[in-house]
């Protein structure tokens, strides 16, 4: 039955990851009119109506060959991607991201889990939202509110679900339920807070906005689904992969302007899928390594020196070109 809902939840996701094509191409929409997220889907070049069997993911794009059947004009190659990629992140979530919503007893009776149901569907949900902000922000360096605050609200109720954001504390006396919404509510508070302080802090030292608030309402949408530790992993790991990609686009020419979006939303999938393991790597693992290897040390300041000659060359760039 683990296959099967396996293979179920990277179909299902192949799906959402079409429809979150049309979220993300209609939302990046000027015209009101086009901004809809109603109504059946239409070629961008020519209007004219996608048939069902057209759209099928990912296998649609193959067979068209990259070119729309209506008017021959190139489909990007990020449609099948972005199908492709929410298809591995539910199956993900399936195969080891929570508990099974459902199981099979020794006579064949199927057996619902309400809860994990409830717990799979809000991540599936946190997931996807994910994507779609990652993909608008990389081209607009925008997070739109509609996408953010929705999903904050959602992340928030969902923490009544013990097992989205874990649980604040251990006392019995309290109902695992109220603890999980508090963990939710304080994960959005340290996500968000966090956020908009480093965002003050940049606006101070360098005399102009240094993040958008679209990241502050991203990152408390990050701690109300995972729980303010996963948040302020969210953070480093975010601020790491920006400094990475960051400094591979300077060494090509990349553009100068950062989206900080994608990066954090690539930090949150790592924390809630390989949370236990980064922590452990980075409190117990490397601390082990330092001790037995006298140089290292030197090593990590030389990295540390080197990361931040990287951002402060990045944050220069970034400012001439605005």
């Amino acid at each position: 039955m683990g296959t099967v809902f396996e293979v179920g939840a990277a179909l299902l996701g192949a799906c959402v990851g079409s429809f979150l094509n049309v979220v993300i191409w209609r939302l990046q929409q000027h015209d009101p009119a086009k901004r809809s997220l109603l109504g059946r889907s239409h070629c961008p070049h020519c209007g004219a109506a996608i048939p069902w069997f057209r759209n099928v993911p990912v296998l649609g794009w193959a067979l068209l060959r990259g070119r729309a059947a209506c008017c021959g004009q190139p489909i990007a190659a990020r449609y099948p991607f972005v199908e492709a990629l929410t298809a591995a992140l539910f199956w993900a979530l399936a195969a080891w991201g929570t508990a099974a919503p459902f199981t099979i007893t020794a006579d064949h009776a199927l057996v619902v889990n309400a809860a994990a149901a409830a717990t799979w569907s809000a991540l599936a949900t946190f997931l996807s939202l994910l994507v779609a902000l990652s993909f608008i922000d990389f081209d607009t360096q925008l997070l739109p509110d509609v996408l953010t605050k929705p999903g904050l609200a959602l992340g928030l109720a969902a923490g009544v679900w013990p097992g989205v954001a874990g649980e604040l504390g251990d006392d019995p006396t309290v109902a695992p339920a109220l603890r999980s919404a508090l963990a939710s509510f304080v994960g959005a508070s340290v996500g968000g807070g966090l956020t908009w302080g480093i965002r003050a802090l940049g606006s101070v030292v360098f005399r102009r906005e240094a993040m958008g608030f679209g990241d502050v309402k991203l990152m408390a949408m990050i701690g109300a689904f995972l729980g303010w530790q996963a948040a302020m992993l969210t953070m480093l790991l975010g601020c790491v992969v920006g400094a990475v990609f960051g400094g591979v686009g300077l060494l090509f020419g990349g553009a100068a302007r950062i989206p900080f979006g994608p990066y954090l939303a690539i930090g949150a999938v790592a924390a809630l899928f390989l949370g236990d393991e980064i922590v452990e790597l980075l409190f117990v693992t490397w601390p082990e390594w330092q001790r037995a290897h006298a140089g290292s040390q030197w090593a990590l300041a030389g990295t540390a020196s080197a990361a931040l000659v990287l951002l402060f060359v990045l944050v220069r760039r970034a400012r001439r070109a605005g």
